[in-house]
Order: structure tokens, then sequence, then C-alpha cells
């Protein structure tokens, strides 16, 4: 079966109205017979808002913690996602980067991708859900939550489109939009 990894950006979340759009792409793409896999950034302003939370307690943050709470913006779109897929009556389930195994260097606030596993989305698609990750985020071989920085959402979904063309039974078709 044919997949496509969608990506949807901080505007793109922003509101419950625009996540339920989105929501409704995803469920038109999985209804013309994809498997679907949705990379979400946090919504709107909310990294700006987390670095300027960071700030208030120090002036000079350690990068390691900033990558604690920088990724939890994606988690709370990841949720909300689901849920509005869900809601329109479409199976979806949220991973996080370390969920789904993404694994990084341990460079904090900059990482690079090292490994993406595949076999947890696999079987989540094979389940018939669309799946809902995380962008900007992964582990590292400690365990480590990391972030690959500015517009890692972007190299997330590009990142996850390659692994699963290259690793598995979607026929080498695989597609990747970015709204």
């Amino acid at each position: 079966m044919p997949l496509v990894v969608q990506k949807f950006g901080g505007s793109s979340v922003a509101t419950a109205e625009r996540i339920t759009a989105a929501a409704r792409r995803a469920i038109r793409a999985k209804q013309e017979g994809n498997d679907v896999i949705v990379v979400v950034s946090a919504r709107g302003d909310t990294t700006d808002e987390l670095i300027e939370l960071a700030r208030e307690i120090s002036e000079q943050p350690p990068a390691r913690e900033m990558d604690m709470l920088l990724s939890t913006g994606e988690q709370i779109s990841i949720a909300l996602m689901a849920m509005a897929i869900q809601a329109l009556g479409q199976p979806a389930i949220s991973f996080t980067g370390a969920q789904i195994g993404i694994v990084t260097d341990s460079y904090h606030t900059k990482a690079r991708i090292k490994n993406i596993s595949t076999d947890r989305m696999r079987q989540a698609l094979q389940e018939g859900q669309i799946v809902i990750v995380a962008g900007f985020q992964g582990v590292d071989e400690n365990y480590n939550i990391t972030t690959l920085g500015r517009g890692g959402s972007d190299t997330t979904a590009v990142a996850l489109a390659a692994v699963m063309k290259h690793s598995g039974d979607s026929d080498g078709v695989v597609g990747c939009e970015f709204y």
C-alpha cells in the first residue's frame, strides 16, 4: 500500500479549528488508499513561549534541560491531533520520537538522527491507524530526550519518509507533503 507522510507546521495546528482541518486532510489521504503518517510541530508560538519560560529561570539554561522542555510542545500537538482524528471517526495513535525509536547523537538542541526503527509505526499502520509522530525530537543512546534544532519537524518528516521507503512494504511508493 502506498504511504504518505504529511507534515503540519505550527500555524497548521495553532487552533482547534486548524487541527481539525489537518485531521480531515490526513483522513482524506487514508480514504484514498494510503497508509498515513502525520508529523506535527508545536502549536503556533509554543516553542518561543517555552524558551521565554526557561529564560525566566536562567539566562543560560542547560541544553539537556532545554531539550526536555522544548520537546513538550510537539507532545501537546500529537495528542490533540490524534484526538481530532479519533473524534472524526478514524483510528489514530500518537507517538513521541522516543516511542518510535528515533535515535540521535547526544548533541543537545541540535542533534542529528542516527537511526529510526520502523517496527512500531508499521504495526500501527497494519492495524489501520493513522500514525501521529512528534517532530523535532528523538532520544540519544542514553535515553536522553534530544531535539533537532529549528526546522527539526521538517527533518523528521523527510527522515521518516526516507526510512519507510527503503525499509519495508510500501511498494517503494512514499510521498512527503508539507502543510
